[in-house]
C-alpha cells in the first residue's frame, strides 16, 4: 500500500494514523548527530584518565542494574557489595544484647538507609523503618516483614526464650544456626550455670559422658555400648560447655537430661562390672585409700588435676598440691642436674 492510497482511504486528515504518518515523513530525513560531531564541555585532553589512580575493586551500588555484572567481567576487577555509604548485612553470630534502640541515632549512623537493601529514606519518614533485635539496625518494610524469632544473646544472658521482631535476613540466619553448636556458655556467660539449675545439671551429665567416652572407646568388651554412644551428637560428648539454640531449648523444656542420664547409667554399670575398665581407675594419693577406686566421671565424688589428669577425692585435693605433678617436677630437676655432671665426666676422660 502506498502513502497516497493510505490517505485516500482515510477521509479524516486529523486522525491518529494521518498525524503519525505526517510526523514520520518530517523526521525521516533528519538523524541525530554523531558523538564525534558534538562539542563536549570537557575534552579528553583536558582530563587525562591515564594519570588518575585506578581502583583495584569495583563497588556495586544497590541502585545499579544488571549491567554491573557485565562491567565487572569486562574490567576483571573484584566486585564489592555495597558502596561507601552502605553495605549489606553479613552473616555473623552475635552473642551480646543490643542497648535500647534510639531511632534517630541508629538511622543517622546508617545514613538513613535500609540496612538490608540500601533504600534511602527521608528523616521525616524514618518511622516507617522497623528495628531488628538481632542485628540492632533498622530495615525497610520489604526487608523486615515483622517476622519474629528467639534471640541467642537474650537466651545466653537472660535465659529469655521469647520471640522478638527480626529482619528477614536475621530470621534466615537464626534458622540456619538453630542446630549448630556455636555457643560456649563457659566463655560467654558462666554465671548462667548458677542461675539455671537445669543447665547446670545437664553440664554435669555431659561431663560424665566426656569421661565415659574414653572408657568405652578403649574397652573391647563395651563396643556394643560404644556404637550407641557414637549416635549422639559429637558436641555433646566432646565439650560439656558447647550448646546450640536447639540444645538450650531442650534444656528449658526438660527434654535433654532424661535420655543423657539413661545412657550414663548404662555406661557406668558397664564400667563397674568390667575388669578392663576397673583397671583404668584411680585411687586417691592424698588420703592413700587404695580400696576406694575412683573414676573421673564421678563428678560429685572426685576431682581431676588439670595438668596430669589424676583423680582425687574432692575433700582431699587442693589446687597446686598434686602428688603426681610434684613427682614429675622432681624427676625433671634430677634429669636437668644430671646432664652437666655427665658432660663433665666425659671431658675429664678425654683429658
Amino acid at each position: 500500500m502506498t502513502d497516497s492510497s493510505f490517505y485516500g482511504a482515510t477521509n479524516d486528515c486529523t486522525s491518529a494514523e494521518a498525524v503519525a504518518i505526517s510526523l514520520l515523513k518530517k523526521f525521516s530525513h533528519n538523524q541525530l548527530p554523531k558523538a564525534s560531531d558534538l562539542e563536549w564541555l570537557v575534552s579528553e585532553q583536558d582530563v587525562p584518565q591515564a594519570l588518575l589512580p585506578m581502583p583495584t575493586s569495583l563497588p556495586v551500588s544497590p541502585d545499579e542494574g544488571e549491567n554491573s555484572d557485565l562491567v565487572s567481567t569486562l574490567t576483571k576487577r573484584t566486585r564489592l557489595r555495597g558502596n561507601l555509604q552502605w553495605a549489606p548485612p553479613r552473616a555473623q553470630v552475635i552473642f551480646s544484647i543490643h542497648p535500647p534502640p534510639k531511632r534517630k541515632i541508629i538511622l543517622a549512623k546508617q545514613s538513613y538507609m535500609c540496612a538490608g537493601c540500601g533504600t534511602k529514606v527521608e528523616p521525616g519518614f524514618m518511622k516507617r523503618f522497623r528495628y531488628c533485635e538481632y542485628l540492632g539496625k533498622y530495615f525497610c518494610q520489604c526487608c523486615h516483614t515483622n517476622a519474629s524469632s528467639m534471640i541467642p544473646g537474650k537466651i545466653i544472658h537472660k535465659w529469655d526464650f521469647r520471640k522478638y521482631y527480626v529482619s528477614n535476613f536475621s530470621l534466615d540466619l537464626i534458622n540456619k544456626m538453630h542446630t549448630e553448636p556455636l555457643f560456649n556458655i563457659s566463655d560467654i556467660n558462666p554465671a548462667l550455670y548458677r542461675k539455671v539449675r537445669a543447665l547446670d545439671a545437664v553440664r554435669d551429665v555431659r561431663q560424665q559422658l566426656y569421661h565415659l567416652r574414653n572408657f568405652l572407646r578403649t574397652c573391647r568388651l563395651g563396643q556394643n555400648l560404644y556404637s550407641e554412644f557414637k549416635k549422639l551428637p559429637d558436641h555433646l560428648t566432646h565439650d560439656p560447655h558447647v550448646f546450640s539454640i536447639s540444645d538450650l531449648l531442650q534444656v528449658k523444656n526438660g527434654e535433654m537430661i532424661g535420655p543423657l542420664k539413661d545412657f550414663v547409667e548404662d555406661a557406668v554399670t558397664h564400667v563397674k562390672q568390667c575388669e578392663l575398665c576397673q583397671a583404668k581407675g584411680f585411687y586417691c594419693e592424698v588420703c592413700g585409700n587404695d580400696k576406694d577406686i575412683i573414676f573421673p566421671f564421678e563428678v560429685q565424688k572426685c576431682t581431676q588435676c588439670a595438668l596430669c589428669g589424676s583423680c582425687f577425692h574432692r575433700g582431699c585435693f587442693h589446687n597446686g598440691n598434686c602428688p603426681k605433678c610434684a613427682r614429675i617436677r622432681a624427676r625433671r630437676e634430677q634429669i636437668t642436674q644430671a646432664k652437666p655432671s655427665v658432660s663433665d665426666s666425659s671431658d675429664e676422660g678425654q683429658e
